[in-house]
């Protein structure tokens, strides 16, 4: 995505700007902007439970996230550029369930998201965990 800087030269965002302004915008909830200014209109989405392109199919992944994890808290471990590379590893907590091992991988041109992939584990917040020895 190309935009005019005050002194009304055009740039151009790199992959990090553009993943740093994702992340802040779905951090405060902001699904619409996020995806007016950062996905491309033919994005790529990989899941399991999706093969699919489109500012729907991100919609759709983003619900169904919000349906199992409401209320959730998350925390990023780890993020990864590289030109137009992204790799984020992160996990999350919530009443209903907690993701672990989440893995979302990201293509990045020309200041917005072609490519994005998405992988985590469900547990049940409830159940018991490894115990200690």
């Amino acid at each position: 995505m190309s935009f005019c800087t005050d002194a009304g030269s055009i740039t151009t965002r790199s992959a990090e700007e553009v993943f740093e302004d994702h992340l802040r915008l779905r951090v405060a909830g902001s699904l619409e902007e996020d995806l007016r200014r950062n996905y491309a209109e033919d994005v790529v989405l990989l899941t399991v439970n999706s093969n699919a392109r489109g500012h729907d199919a991100i919609r759709m992944s983003a619900r169904r996230l919000r349906e199992q994890l409401p209320d959730a808290r998350y925390e990023f471990l780890a993020k990864r550029v590289n030109g137009p590379y992204v790799l984020l590893i992160w996990r999350g907590w919530s009443s209903r369930f907690n993701a672990t091992e989440g893995a979302d991988s990201f293509v990045i041109r020309d200041g917005r998201i072609r490519f994005q992939s998405i992988h985590y584990r469900l547990e049940d917040p409830s159940a018991p965990g490894p115990s200690a020895s």
